[in-house]
């Protein structure tokens, strides 16, 4: 059996639980759910997502983790948190000029608070989480001696770790992990701490070039996207900082926050839609999630910036055009970097 060990560390709160909301909880689950995803993002951005490209992606996918009928070819485990699970009781708003607003942070984890009152029956408990700084470890391991399966698994667990995050909100900052250290590493991905925004886009750059090298599929052109996927038309990802990164994570996402409130707020709710439902007053019964992912990511000496990827699928209530709404608020971000896919 061959295996790969990373050590993470939690770098904004981590929102996990299993079927138990009101506890906190490292799920191997979690990681292989995800792992998928990304996976599927990366192949489907090299066949498409037409029936051939799907079926293609559905293979792949069951060479690794397997399907209802098929065994998975990779086994994960999940161990050692260094810290104790919190209860989230952060102030969420603050009092400005007689009315209540969301702080920058508040505003990505708003629903993570205690809300509601237990005598009008709509009681909803606080979260609970793994602070920032929490280690544990992650064990890919291959239940054969097939390395270039394990490979692959890294692969998708790159991804993972750096273009997104994992738990609730994970979306909107929580969840943002770090590799700290990795024994073996088979497929030869970047997991080294860049040293600035222009070096973190260089390495990502790298390791979509590595983990695409890893399939043997050629690059397809394709005119639309029913799924996420990692291709240029259909996907954008960038660095995001001001001049300079921010000093400290609680920074980050205060400011992420505190400009993504601000910039929707002066949008017409009709157009908001473009960044997911469900959106009271005017949507209840509909979900879609946001198509713009966004993550905390250190870099060397203690600085910090943010990673925005912007998914572009079409539907009937969904065009290409809408997304320009998300991609001109990206656009005020003087610093930042944009990553060739």
């Amino acid at each position: 059996m061959q295996e790969v060990t990373f050590t993470l560390r939690t770098l904004t709160p981590l929102f996990i639980a299993g079927a138990d909301q009101t506890k906190a909880e490292l799920r191997a689950p979690t990681f292989r759910g995800l792992m998928r995803y990304w996976q599927r993002a990366l192949v489907g951005g090299l066949v498409g997502t037409g029936q051939d490209g799907l079926n293609q992606v559905m293979q792949a996918e069951t060479d690794i983790f397997g399907a209802t009928d098929v065994g998975s070819a990779i086994a994960i485990k999940v161990s050692g948190a260094s810290s104790e699970p919190r209860e989230f009781t952060e102030q969420i708003s603050v009092r400005i000029g007689g009315k209540w607003q969301a702080t920058g942070k508040g505003y990505l984890l708003w629903s993570m608070a205690k809300s509601g009152r237990e005598e009008r029956g709509n009681l909803k408990p606080a979260r609970w989480y793994f602070p920032p700084g929490t280690n544990f470890q992650v064990t890919l391991s291959s239940r054969s001696q097939d390395g270039a399966r394990l490979s692959k698994a890294v692969a998708a667990f790159w991804l993972l770790t750096q273009l997104g995050g994992i738990g609730s909100r994970s979306r909107r900052c929580a969840g943002s992990l770090a590799v700290q250290s990795i024994e073996k590493n088979i497929a030869d991905l970047p997991f080294t701490v860049p040293a600035d925004a222009l070096a973190l886009k260089q390495q990502i750059e790298q390791g979509l070039r590595t983990a695409r090298f890893l399939y043997s599929y050629e690059q397809r052109t394709f005119r639309e996207a029913h799924f996420d996927v990692l291709a240029p038309q259909f996907c954008r990802i960038w660095v995001l900082q001001d001049e300079q990164p921010w000093r400290s994570y609680e920074i980050a996402m205060q400011k992420l926050g505190e400009r993504l409130q601000e910039y929707r707020s002066h949008i017409s709710i009709g157009p908001r839609m473009i960044f997911g439902l469900p959106l009271p007053p005017i949507v209840f019964n509909k979900r879609r999630a946001s198509p713009l992912l966004l993550r905390v990511t250190k870099l060397q000496g203690e600085q910090y910036v943010g990673v925005a990827v912007l998914f572009k699928t079409v539907g009937s209530d969904v065009s290409m055009e809408d997304y320009r709404l998300i991609e001109d608020w990206v656009n005020e971000f003087r610093g930042k970097q944009e990553v060739r896919l």
